[in-house]
């Protein structure tokens, strides 16, 4: 960029700086000043609708004073709303509507605003004129009194459109002569230093490249004493040197030059080197990093079968007999009906203890999956159907969407179809209020690391509370649940797990508190899918 167009840059922003100021500050005064007096005037028109009263028996008279503000209104086109509240003879209680009219229905008027609330507390007149340059309107409350008892109130709302429009004109014609000023003197400003400034640096700068393109013989003629004629002076003196130096430097630079390409060639061969040994060192690492990690939940989940299996194998039994001879006590004709109820209340314990149970086993000696051609979304919707009760009487409105193109997947239809309930049944676990519930179906792109051609992703979604990030890392661990006591085992979303890695597929989640959560089932595309 041109030094004289920073130049005159920079005196377009001083200037614009300053004419803002002056237009800030004079547009602050103009606003207080007119908003003031505008904000009077129609103060006075509202307390002239409450002095124009004598009697308590002129603000009840319905007639009149609706003949009065519909005369007022057609006098004010500013004037949008207009009503005149009373207070109750015995001093107590809300005012009550006597008129108005205006733009708003009635209904929004039927109760008193908290401005006619706040004047008639307080006995003066009061304005409110927040929001003033978004809403255009202004809302004004005055008191009546009448013999020096306060019996009543005004309520006003007025359009300032025209009122603001007026400003902005203003100011717009004082932004125009402002600017018109400021250009005036950035073009006065600029011609002086264009004849004084710039075309003496021009020719200052030509000479600087002509030297540098080589030319070390270029002089600037000297004119006159001033710093321009000084700094050509000096200019001069510079090129000698250069040039003498130069003729040095060239034969310094030529043995440099042959030991810095010796120099790099070597280093280059040693980078080389490094960065291949660097890249297997983090492959090692990493290979050996998920080992361990796979080791050791193997160890964890081998030694969490055994002890649920043996524990579930030790209270299944007794429970089965227990269960069976409250069945037999059922269908005893001598129970009395609260001996029965009782009984099925312990039917209904000894039940959820046999599902825990079951989770247990399930866990323990869950089997190989037998991949077969699957319908993820007959699948998704058998689910559905089975869960439907449980979901209207929930209150959770359910948003399905399902790719009708989606290839089928290899999956074992019964192990999948029971990870599908797992999590529909954990979303609507998280809205015990109600929510919705999005159950979606899509093919996805796979990484570019990943040689199939892509992947079939089902994504289950709530809006509850969230999952907090201190528990994401520990949810899919076996018996870690934040479900209340006696709501869950958790076991649901490590089996989950364990069966989708089983299917070679991957479990992701994607949560953040106070906005629900989405759980994303991804199965492996076929060859040749997409």
């Amino acid at each position: 960029m041109r030094l004289s167009v920073k130049v005159s840059l920079v005196l377009v922003l001083i200037v614009g700086l300053a004419a803002a100021s002056v237009d800030y500050f004079d547009r602050q005064y103009s606003k207080r000043f007119i908003q003031g007096n505008y904000l009077q005037e129609i103060m006075a028109v509202v307390r002239q609708v409450g002095a124009e009263m004598t009697a308590l028996s002129d603000l009840r008279d319905r007639t009149a004073r609706e003949l009065e503000i519909n005369k007022l209104r057609a006098n004010r086109p500013d004037l949008l709303d207009v009503a005149l509240y009373a207070l109750p003879e015995d001093g107590s209680g809300q005012p009550i509507l006597v008129v108005n009219a205006g733009i708003t229905d009635s209904p929004r008027l039927e109760q008193a605003p908290v401005l006619v609330t706040q004047a008639l507390l307080n006995n003066q007149s009061i304005s409110e004129v927040g929001g003033w340059e978004a809403t255009h309107r202004v809302k004004v409350a005055s008191p009546i009194t009448i013999d020096g008892r306060l019996v009543g109130a005004t309520y006003a709302e007025f359009s300032t459109s025209l009122f603001d429009e007026l400003q902005r004109s203003q100011r717009r014609l004082e932004v125009t002569r402002i600017l018109i000023k400021g250009l005036v003197i950035v073009l006065a400003i600029n011609l002086f230093l264009y004849f004084r400034v710039h075309r003496p640096v021009r020719a200052l700068l030509s000479a600087v490249e002509a030297v540098a393109r080589g030319k070390l013989l270029t002089s600037v003629p000297v004119r006159g004493r001033d710093e321009i004629g000084q700094l050509a002076e000096r200019f001069n003196l510079m090129v000698e040197r250069i040039r003498v130096a130069t003729e040095e430097n060239t034969q310094l630079y030529e043995k440099l030059r042959l030991a810095h390409d010796s120099l790099q060639l070597r280093v280059e061969e040693a980078t080389a080197e490094l960065r291949q040994k660097n890249r297997e060192l983090a492959r090692t690492n990493e290979l050996l990093s998920t080992s361990q990690r796979e080791a050791a939940r193997a160890q964890r989940l081998s030694v969490i079968g055994q002890l649920a299996a043996t524990v579930a194998h030790q209270i299944g039994t007794p429970l089965t007999a227990v269960s069976g001879h409250l069945q037999l006590l059922e269908e005893d004709p001598q129970l009395g009906p609260e001996a029965r109820n009782r009984l099925k209340i312990v039917e209904t314990q000894i039940e959820r203890q046999s599902r825990i149970i079951q989770d247990l086993l399930i866990y323990a000696r869950k089997p190989d999956p037998v991949f077969l051609p699957m319908d993820l979304n007959a699948c998704l919707e058998e689910c559905l159907a089975l869960l439907r009760p449980e979901i209207d009487r929930r209150r959770v409105v359910l948003n399905l969407l399902l790719d009708p193109a989606l290839p089928k997947a290899q999956a074992d239809q019964q192990q999948i179809h029971e990870v599908f309930c797992n999590l529909i049944e954990n979303a609507m676990d998280a809205m015990p209020e109600g929510g919705t519930l999005t159950v979606q179906s899509q093919a996805v792109e796979a990484p570019p690391t990943e040689k199939i051609n892509g992947w079939l992703a089902v994504d289950i979604s709530d809006t509850g509370p969230g999952i907090a990030p201190e528990d994401r890392a520990q949810i899919f661990q076996p018996f870690f649940t934040t479900k209340k006591a006696g709501r869950g085992t958790g076991l649901g979303l490590s089996i989950a797990f364990d069966t989708i890695r089983s299917h070679g597929g991957q479990v992701l989640v994607d949560s953040e508190p106070g906005k629900g959560t989405r759980f994303r089932v991804l199965f492996r595309g076929s060859e040749g899918v997409y």
